[in-house]
Formats: structure tokens, sequence, C-alpha cells
């Protein structure tokens, strides 16, 4: 074996071992996206999903809540962005679901608003742009009952970091930023590549009082049917 043979397989060798090392490095930090937040929940149960971010699942304010990663790189011109979606689960009393999608670019393919049919004029306090949809005329509430609906979450809906909120029979549910990507790595490989993001337990406790605010008062009748 030549000298220079010897050289390309021990930095082929070398770079492998490296890859590996990365990978790994990559996959810890990963598995930490949550680590703040898990001490301030009841029941906290972490399960690995392919991409390698885990799911929270556990309790919040008495309800039981699902916390899940998002990557979205699909928008074009954009830098990625790591979402994470939290669900309240609690039966309530609507007819429907309404759902707030806040900024739409039409590419958000973790949003349900594309099965909601029925826009709905958005209430006083939103911020634009925004849509606001049901699944169809029958379901929709009165523009009253909307805005009794969401007036706990307005604020929240203006927090440029949040995305999406609805309420449904079975929950509610909001759509949180927590990183964007860095631009480097997407301007030259197309990777959603994040700088060590971890889900800030403030933001999170802050939304679920949001939520929960708003599910007691559809629980104790004060948004009419």
């Amino acid at each position: 074996m030549t000298g220079a043979l010897v050289v390309i397989v021990v930095a082929v060798v070398v770079l492998s071992v490296l890859h590996r090392r990365s990978q790994r490095a990559d996959a810890a930090d990963r598995a930490r996206l949550f680590e703040r937040v898990v001490p301030r929940v009841q029941d906290a149960r972490l399960t690995r999903e392919s991409g390698g971010y885990p799911v929270l699942t556990g309790r919040l304010g008495g309800h039981p809540v699902t916390l899940r990663p998002i990557v979205d790189a699909v928008t074009l011109r954009k830098l990625p962005v790591l979402w994470v979606e939290l669900v309240v689960h609690r039966a309530l009393a609507v007819e429907g679901t309404v759902n707030v999608l806040l900024r739409p670019l039409g590419t958000e393919f973790f949003s349900p608003d594309a099965g909601f049919a029925h826009e709905l004029a958005p209430p006083p306090g939103l911020p634009r742009p925004v849509r606001v949809a049901c699944a169809s005329a029958d379901r929709a509430p009165s523009p009253e009952v909307l805005a009794d609906l969401i007036a706990p979450a307005t604020e929240l809906c203006g927090d440029p970091a949040t995305k999406e909120l609805g309420v449904g029979r079975g929950g509610l549910r909001v759509v949180l930023r927590v990183a964007e990507g860095d631009q480097a790595s997407y301007r030259s490989a197309r990777r959603a590549v994040f700088d060590h993001p971890r889900v800030d337990p403030d933001a999170v406790l802050r939304a679920v009082a949001v939520l929960d605010a708003t599910g007691d008062r559809v629980s104790a009748g004060e948004v009419l049917s």
C-alpha cells in the first residue's frame, strides 16, 4: 500500500468516526429539548419519535397535556423553524373546532387549517394577517360567541412566537416557536440545524394558563353557544 493510499484510508476512517460522534452528540442534544420543562410537569413521560426529538406527555394545570416538536423547513426563502405544539386534553361543550392561524403562508403542513372550509371574521384584538375558520357554516359560532371564546387568548395570539390556536371538543391547542434554524447550514446544505434549542418552561406555563382560562370559561357556561 502506497503512502498516499494509507493517508486516504486513514482520512476516511477518521471522518467516519467524527461523523458518528457528531450524530451521537446531535441526538443527545435533541433529547434535551424539554429538559427545562420536565420538572414542571406532573407524571412527565418522554418518548422518542423518528425525527430524534422527544414528545413530552404529562399533566399541567390539572389536565393531561402533550408537547410535540415540529420541524418546519418547507417554506422557500425562509429559514427553518422549530415549533412546539401544546395540546391540553379536556372535553369541552362546543359545536366544533375553531382554528386561528396567525400569519398564514399556505405552507403550514402541521396545521389543520386546510380542513376548515368556513372562514370567520376575526374578532377584534386579533393581530393581522390571520385566518379564523371552522369546519362548516352550521357549526360556526356567532361573532359574539367567537369573541367570547377567543378573548382570554387575545394577548397570547399577539405574541410573535404564537403561530396557531385551536379550541374544540377534545381540548385546546397552541403552536409556539422555539427556535429558528442556523442560516449558514440552511443556505449551504439545506439542513435544518438549530443551536441547542430548549423549550422555555415559562412560555409553556403561560400558554397552559391561557388555554385553561379559555376552557374554564366554556365549562362554566360563560361562552354562550
